[in-house]
């Protein structure tokens, strides 16, 4: 008869606790980026500016450290989680991950370029060459609005589906 009795619900799931030492080490850099960055921006550049994206100059040695302080703010802001990545379901338009071709369309620069830029993000969030970087990382990282950027990709997306479906259309007649 136990069985028939109403059971408690489970309490949400938390997410884990962060080890504290976590935050400071990143509190840490931020502080010695925050010295570094003014001083830096100050000297001029041999280099040649390569981009110029919102208010980073790709290609200036104060770039680097600002797109490492941004990451930097980003992981503080959503520290890793060892149950993995988030998983839901999100309106549209929405693309999740970097594609250059098509990132390429949305900022009207060169894949080439884009490809660039990715390398520099990457190696401002310590990730290792040639994986996946979120649209969301990379907007908040290189100060672009992400709203406008899911939305042409997604126009971007919509333009080959329909395309391809008016030729497979074309192929069955």
């Amino acid at each position: 008869m136990d069985d028939l009795k109403p059971k408690p619900f489970p309490p949400l799931e938390q997410p884990p606790k962060v080890d504290p030492a976590y935050f400071q080490k990143i509190d840490e850099e931020m502080k010695v980026l925050a010295e570094k960055i003014p001083v830096v921006a100050k000297q001029p550049s041999n280099k040649k500016i390569w981009c110029k994206i919102g208010d980073l100059w790709f290609g200036h040695p104060v770039t680097p450290l600002i797109l490492r302080y941004r990451a930097l703010i980003w992981l503080r802001e959503n520290p890793p989680d060892p149950r993995g990545q988030k998983f839901a379901s999100r309106p549209g338009p929405y693309v999740v991950y970097v594609c250059i071709d098509d990132m390429a369309l949305a900022i009207n620069r060169s894949t080439h370029t884009v490809d660039r830029m990715l390398h520099e993000v990457r190696k401002s969030i310590d990730v290792k060459p040639y994986k996946s970087i979120t649209v969301e990382v990379f907007c908040r990282l290189c100060n672009l609005p992400e709203d406008e950027i899911q939305q042409k990709l997604n126009d971007i997306f919509m333009k080959r589906w329909n395309k391809h479906k008016k030729k497979r259309k074309d192929e069955d007649d």
